[in-house]
This record gives structure tokens, sequence and C-alpha cells, in this order.
């Protein structure tokens, strides 16, 4: 018997995710971004390769869009409404430099080729649009997503993404079948604006009334339910006013973001966004025919190196715009050189208007897919060749939310059952507490709960300064190691002058090292051990009869 439809959508589910639980691993045993063993485990399972995808069902690719939507509402969520007005300048200068630096030099040289002008400008706009998925999941691999560079590449991305809609009108009338009249084309950039508008008055009531009483509620289920609900309905409402969903999903980011419930939703949809971004990425390499790149050599010898070149240089020139420094804006362009996944929606509609033929799609469709393998090896490269250069010009555009300024603050160092229960009194206090741990297992389960939380070592500055603990009326050291404790405090001491220490130790002698250090309270296990062993001692009864 045939096996249905809905079989095939969920042979093809089981494969994609087995694969991509495959490629993970190995990825992660030879220490390879996950990126391009999905990528690679697509390309080799899809219908260009084994042929293990049964099925072409939209059912699949709405999967995969899914993942992406995830993906963007992360993205969004990293960034504060607080910090838009600092991604403007960033987003309005370096977006349109690199789209007009990369898409009419490709349009030149697409059509020097022997195509007309209508394709030439439509494949050489395609050609400028990045990834912002995988760009950002890249950076954020790399820890750089932060940071100045990153940031105004996030910026440039994101314009992008915005860009897709004009791009998308402007296909039919590159091929004279636009049924758009000049009042449609009013109507759209309207509902853009209005768009525009409802995201931080949505993100106003989210932030006054939705976060307290999610607050009160304390459940998990319910603040899961609710962020994808806000998922939904701005990606729902952006396709109901002509723009992408993808705008929508970021959006929705936008609006959840800067509170204290971001960091609890960011770990909640965790699963969600990993297993769907498997899906993306495993899909998108499937798209890859490699015996079509096989009997086309000189397209991947030639186009690659240029499409690579000329998006290379056009980022570093966007970046050094809005104020990179050169050595780093040329190593961030590289993460700019691929060939994103909206350009295949581009793509796919320049072929339904016959702006471009079936051939001509296959071919940047290896193009494309070979840019996307190349990316995280080259942003990889790019961070650690730009190497001080990038600690020169590091700035933390994202911060902690910060709790109201009449509620007192606490880090814990060290997550373990003592600092535990009394960060659990600091709450019963109604103090806010930021736990800070060297392990990520530790602080995942707490940023579920709500808590703010920093994973890094608590002996570098860095990782104190991303803690604020110079901002903390309270800071409880309880770490494993006398000497690290010792020197966590003397730190904390430097950027903390005001702050009440408490911190434990395991050996009497260190908790006079401790107090020198800095710290206000010292306690050690030795002398409480002790205590209560003679205690017990005592309750014996070892009296000679």
């Amino acid at each position: 018997m045939q096996p249905t439809t809905v079989e095939q959508v969920v042979l093809d589910l089981i494969v994609i995710l087995t694969a991509g639980a495959i490629s993970g691993a190995v990825c992660r045993r030879f220490q390879i971004s996950s990126l391009v063993g999905y990528l690679m485990i697509g390309a080799i399972c899809g219908s260009g390769g084994l042929g293990f995808f049964t099925s072409e069902s939209e059912v699949l690719a709405h999967l995969a869009e899914i993942g992406a939507l995830f993906l963007l509402f992360s993205i969004g969520m990293e960034i504060s409404l607080d910090e838009v007005q600092e991604f403007a300048f960033r987003l309005l200068v370096g977006g349109p430099t690199q789209l007009l630096l990369v898409s009419i030099p490709s349009a030149l040289l697409i059509r020097a080729l022997g195509l007309d002008w209508p394709a030439a400008i439509l494949l050489g706009s395609a050609i400028a649009l990045s990834s912002t998925v995988l760009v950002f999941r890249a950076l954020k691999e790399g820890g750089v997503q932060s940071t100045a560079a990153g940031v105004s590449s996030i910026s440039v991305l994101i314009f992008q993404d915005m860009a897709i809609v004009p791009l998308m009108l402007m296909a039919p009338l590159l091929a004279g079948a636009s049924e758009k009249s000049s009042l449609d084309l009013l109507k759209l950039g309207l509902y853009s604006l209005m768009f525009l508008a409802i995201i931080p008055i949505s993100g106003l009531i989210v932030q006054r009334i939705g976060v307290p009483v999610l607050q009160r509620l304390r459940s998990r289920e319910l603040l899961v339910l609710f962020a994808l609900a806000v998922l939904g309905g701005m990606c729902f409402l952006a396709h109901e006013l002509g723009l992408p969903a993808a705008l929508g999903a970021f959006a929705a980011g936008l609006i959840l973001s800067g509170n204290r419930l971001t960091q609890q939703v960011d770990a909640l949809i965790l699963p969600f966004r990993e297993t769907f971004a498997a899906i993306f990425f495993i899909s998108l390499g499937g798209l890859l025919h490699i015996q079509e790149a096989m009997q086309d050599p000189w397209l991947v010898l030639i186009g690659l190196p240029v499409i690579l070149a000329l998006k290379t240089l056009g980022g570093a020139v966007a970046l050094r715009a809005v104020g990179v420094r050169w050595p780093v804006a040329f190593c961030f362009g590289l993460g700019l050189a691929q060939v994103g996944e909206l350009s295949f929606l581009l793509l796919s509609e320049g072929m339904r208007l016959d702006l471009i033929n079936a051939a001509q799609y296959n071919q940047m469709l290896v193009l494309a897919i070979a840019t996307l393998l190349l990316t995280p090896a080259m942003i990889g490269y790019g961070i650690r060749a730009v190497g001080d250069h990038l600690a020169e010009v590091v700035r933390h555009v994202k911060k902690l939310k910060r709790p109201p300024s009449d509620v007192k603050e606490a880090v814990v160092i060290g997550v373990g059952p003592i600092a535990k229960q009394v960060a659990s009194r600091f709450e019963m206090m109604g103090i806010s507490v930021c736990f800070v741990d060297m392990n990520a297992v530790n602080t995942y389960p707490l940023e579920q709960l709500g808590f703010r939380t920093v994973t890094g070592d608590a002996t570098k500055l860095k990782t104190l300064q991303q803690a604020e603990v110079d901002r903390a009326q309270l800071v409880l050291v309880s770490v494993p190691s006398d000497e690290a404790a010792v020197a966590i405090v003397r730190m904390i001491r430097r950027l903390n002058k005001s702050a009440t220490i408490m911190a434990r130790c395991r050996y009497l002698e260190t908790r006079a090292r401790l107090l020198s250090s800095g710290a206000d309270l010292a306690i050690d296990e030795e002398s409480h051990v002790a205590s209560a062993l003679l205690s017990m001692v005592d309750s014996l009864d070892l009296a000679p009869h």
C-alpha cells in the first residue's frame, strides 16, 4: 500500500530529527559548528543525495519556516526596545549601504553574462540578501552577538529582512505583470508604519499588565502559551498586512524583550527553537543537488569566489560606515557573504513570473547553499583573525534587565544547595537575585524559574560585569575553591565599595583572608563542622558507669 501524505511527512520528520541528532553528536565530538553539520547532513540525505526525504510536501516546508520564525523571535528578544534607537543608525545607514554595494555590481556582472536587465536586477537583489538566522546563530556560538560589530551585522541583516517586502513587489514590475496600483503601494507603506507603531505599544502593555500578572501566577505553562500566542499573533498580523511573517516573529521578540520574564521565556522555548531550527537547516541543506553542481563545476569554481568577495567587501564597507574599524569590519564582513534563505523566496517568485528559468534557479540554489555551508567557518575565522582588535572595540549593547530601583539586588556566585537556600531567603525578603555559575546545567533550570543568570567564570572581570555586581547591595560568594573565593571577593570589592559581601570557605585560615580581601561576613566549614561534632559528642552519654 502506498503511504499517505501524512505518513510521508512523518517519515521525513523522523529522518530529519534522527539525522540532526547524529550530526549534532558528531559536530560536538569534533568541535564543528552544528550549523555546518545540519546543512551537510541535509545535502547528504536530501533528494540531491541519498534521497532519504520521501516527500515534496508543503507541510515540511512550513515546519522549516517555523524554525526560522522561532530563531528570529529569539533575535528580537536579544534586543530591548530601549536599544532600538541605538540600532536605528546602524540599520538605516549600514543596511542600504550593503544592499546597494552588492546588488548593483552583481546585476551589472549578470547583465554582462548575457541575461536581460529584469533577470539581472532580480538575481542581483537575491544575491545581496544574507541569512539573518544563520549569521545570528553563528555569532551567538562565537559569543560576539552583543559586540558593536555583532550588533552592526545584525542591524544590516534586519534591514535586509524588511527590504524583502519592496523587493517582492518589484518582481511583478520587472516582469511587466504587476496588478498593484500606486494606491496599493501607498496602502502597503501605511500598513508597514502601522505595524511598526504597534510594536512599542504592545511592548508597553506586556510590560505594565502581562508581566505582573504572569509573575503572580508563577506558571511556566501559562508563560509558554502566552509567548507562543504573541509570536503567532504578530506573525498572523504581519501576513494579513502583506508583510513577511519573519518581520512579525522579530517584532514579537521585541515586544517580549526587556523585562524580568525575558530570560525565562527564552529558556522555556529553547526546545521548540532548537527542534524546528534543526528541521529548517537540514531541509535547507536538502535542497542542494550535488549532481547539478558537478555538471557545471565552473559555476562553483568562479561564481562562488566572486559572490563571497563581493559580499564580503560590501558588508565590510557597510560596517565601516556605521563606525566599525576596518580590521573588524572586514572580518565581520565575511559573515555577511552568504546568500540567505529569503533569497529563495525572491528567486521562486522570479521563476513563477518567468524572469528566470528553472536551470538558472538551480544554479543560484547551488551557489547559495555553498555559501551557507561556508558561513560558520568564515565567521569563526573572522573572529579569530580580528584578535586583539575585537577586544578594543567590544561594547556590550545587551544589558541584563534591571528590576525596579526600589528593590534591592543580590548576586549569588556559585549555584549549590547552600547558595540556593540563601537565595530563597533573599527572594522572600523582596530582593532580586542574579545567579552566577560556570556550569550552564546549573543556571538553565534557574532561568526557567525566572531568575537572572550569568554563565561564566566569576574570577574573570567580564563575568562579574555581566552580572552587574557594581549595582548590587548584597553579594554571596559560595564556591567550592577557597582560592577562587578569595580572588572573587577581591575583585568584587574593587568593583563595588558599598555592597555587603558574604562568603563561605572550607578552611578556618581562609576566613581571615576573605575578610582582609573585602568580605564583610565570612564563614568557614571547618569551624562549624567542628562545633557540630563537639555538640554531638556532648550529647552522647559517654561518662563511665
